[in-house]
């Protein structure tokens, strides 16, 4: 689990807000349009491009084309970490190419 919720302990009074940690304990601040521009630059790239969420959006606008350039020319190839097969009525017969990450249950 990358990401975990504050678990304090509340107290009469005190005021409670959720906060995000990273691996690293830092405090994750949300991401949210700078100024009036980026908003409307999302509003519109929302228009034009259905497909892609808000959160897309607002991440392409507020990359540096130093990030923009390292996405397109070599993006990170999609991989899945481990899979869990739950094992009823099939057996694997043989081992394949990506069975090494799979977790037998």
């Amino acid at each position: 689990m990358s990401d975990v919720l504050d678990k304090r302990i509340i107290a009469d009074g005190a005021l409670t807000d959720d906060v995000m940690y990273s691996k690293d304990g830092k405090i994750l601040t949300p991401i949210a349009p700078k100024n009036i521009k980026e908003a409307k630059l999302v509003d519109e790239m929302l228009v034009k491009y259905p497909q892609l969420d808000y959160l897309i959006c607002l991440l392409l606008i507020q990359a540096t084309p130093e990030e923009l350039d390292e996405l397109t020319k070599a993006p990170i190839k999609r991989q899945l970490n481990t899979s869990t097969i739950i094992k009823q009525d099939f057996f694997l017969d043989e081992p394949k190419e990506n069975t090494n990450n799979l977790v037998i249950t």
